[in-house]
């Protein structure tokens, strides 16, 4: 699976953290919380690498923990995020057949329900997989 994992430099602020990824200039995000600084930077990053498929551009390898340098005397440290990134080749569509009780299909049918859409959804959200624009 084409899983990234990064480290994020996490600098506390008067207002929340301020997160910037070393491997990628210019990636930086704000928030009130780490919480939600992490969520804001895993998909700033998906849109990255993203973006760096599309443009053809070599994604960076990780940097190693040691060679980040921090300001000191800072209460900023380094925490990892993992992303999972669909890349382009791979966006094709497949079929998978799936099996389930009649009465169950039969209701889904009544209620117009896609069921293709529903097993792509539930896919994403099992694997924490926001859908690709």
């Amino acid at each position: 699976m084409p899983n990234y994992i990064y480290p994020v430099v996490v600098e506390e602020t008067p207002t929340g953290v301020s997160m910037y990824f070393p491997d990628f200039p210019g990636t930086a995000v704000t928030a009130p919380s780490t919480v939600v600084g992490i969520k804001d930077a895993k998909a700033m990053l998906i849109h990255r690498i993203e973006e760096m498929h599309d443009n053809n551009e070599l994604v960076p390898e990780p940097a190693e923990t040691g060679s980040i340098q921090l300001e000191e005397p800072s209460s900023d440290r380094i925490i990892y995020v993992e992303v999972f990134v669909i890349p382009p080749a791979d966006d094709k569509t497949v079929t998978k057949n799936c099996t389930m009780p009649k009465w169950l299909r039969d209701a889904g049918e009544e209620a117009n329900l896609n069921f293709s859409q529903l097993l792509q959804q539930s896919v994403r959200e099992a694997l924490g997989i926001e859908k690709r624009p």
